[in-house]
């Protein structure tokens, strides 16, 4: 994986975790303009806290972590965060307020700072424009890493992201670093980013389970200019296939659902349907076992659609229509085939309305039971 000019990365391994690479770094060789999108949920973590606190100024690096969320650690926790900032800084040559930071792992356990100050100065000092060790270091359950590019026009963009459990879209559950060579303002990165986020990363789930930690970073050098659309259309294309990938490297996951919803009364309204059924253990227990329980959908679209007219509702599974007009229909061995494909559809009409979105999840399987019964230890 190439960075665009002027940006490097490099992944070493400092001891957070029992083995591999855990401590990353993302550095500009000038302050540069970024945005980011964060969690919302009133537990986030210090780092999370840390990096949201800095939206607006320009920076110059980022410091990440794995195997320590950082999350629910009190003052230790924020002492930590604003060490490693000036310690990064002080390698570097920038003010304190120039560095991001971001964490991922078990929530609750102090984080050993010092072993991420000790590696700091070798983990700058080692990065360069092509590397796969950032990639690798901020991995937790995942099973490979997760990158992504796109151009505009001249300009490109690149992404790296970690993700494969502890998935809710409210901004989605895991960490994103993207970096561009394109010139744009603040206000225009932000703007860009969130859209990308909020049709991307916000619509995967899967167990339906917040984080503390969620985090999208997008740093800009401004070194290409670009066309507003053709850049907009770069991030969302990244940010799509980081998220497809985060979901098809879900914890125990043996296949992808799309959850297409069509018909709502907006689009806001599908994406809520859409998660409702996507929340659904027993829906996605049934999608492991392929049974073609499509009661559990209606079920769920009910749950979230208080006057979901049963008369309107169609439900397709694969390409089996299984309840239409009020009434059960077509052959559930048609559609428990389809779900024993790596990757199905399952398609929902509500009505009559414009609204439509698609959700992407993945099934429940008995390894992500077994390895969420470990969590910590």
């Amino acid at each position: 994986m190439r960075w665009p000019a002027g940006i490097a990365s490099a992944g070493v391994a400092g001891g957070i975790k029992q083995e591999g690479l855990d401590i990353g770094v993302l550095v500009a060789d000038r302050p540069v303009t970024w945005a980011g999108t964060f969690t919302k949920n009133a537990a986030a973590a210090a780092p999370v806290l840390w990096s949201r606190a800095r939206l607006g100024s320009k920076v110059r690096a980022l410091v990440v972590n794995s195997g320590n969320a950082n999350a629910c650690t009190g003052t230790p926790g924020t002492d930590a965060v604003a060490a490693t900032a000036r310690a990064a800084a002080a390698t570097i040559g920038c003010e304190a307020g120039e560095i991001l930071v971001a964490s991922t792992g078990p929530i609750g356990v102090q984080l050993p700072v010092a072993r991420v100050l000790a590696a700091l100065p070798d983990a700058i000092a080692g990065a360069g424009e092509e590397d796969s060790t950032f990639a690798e270091s901020i991995l937790t359950t995942d099973t490979a890493p997760k990158t992504a590019e796109a151009a505009a026009g001249s300009a490109t963009l690149v992404g790296v992201a970690k993700g494969a459990a502890m998935i809710a879209p409210n901004m989605a559950t895991m960490l994103a670093f993207l970096a561009t060579d394109a010139r744009l303002d603040d206000e225009e990165l932000n703007s860009h980013l969130r859209t990308a986020v909020g049709r991307s990363f916000d619509r995967i789930s899967v167990d339906a389970c917040e984080s503390t930690n969620d985090s999208v970073f997008l740093m800009a050098t401004g070194d290409v200019d670009v066309e507003p659309d053709a850049f907009a259309a770069a991030v969302y294309s990244v940010c799509k296939d980081l998220a497809e990938q985060i979901v098809r490297d879900a914890e125990g996951a043996t296949k992808v659902v799309r959850i297409q919803i069509e018909g709502a009364a907006s689009e806001a309204a599908a994406v809520g349907l859409g998660r409702a059924v996507a929340a659904s253990d027993l829906w996605r227990a049934a999608v492991h076992g392929r049974d073609p329980n499509w009661g559990r959908v209606a079920s769920a679209l009910g749950s979230m659609e208080r006057n979901l007219d049963l008369g309107a509702l169609e439900i397709s599974i694969g390409p089996e229509v299984v309840f239409s007009l009020g009434e059960p229909c077509g052959s559930l061995d048609v559609a428990a085939k389809a779900m024993g494909e790596p990757e199905f559809t399952l398609s929902c009409v509500v009505g009559d309305g414009a609204g439509a979105a698609e959700i992407l999840t993945a099934d429940l399987s008995e390894e992500y039971v077994a390895l969420n019964a470990e969590g910590t230890t």
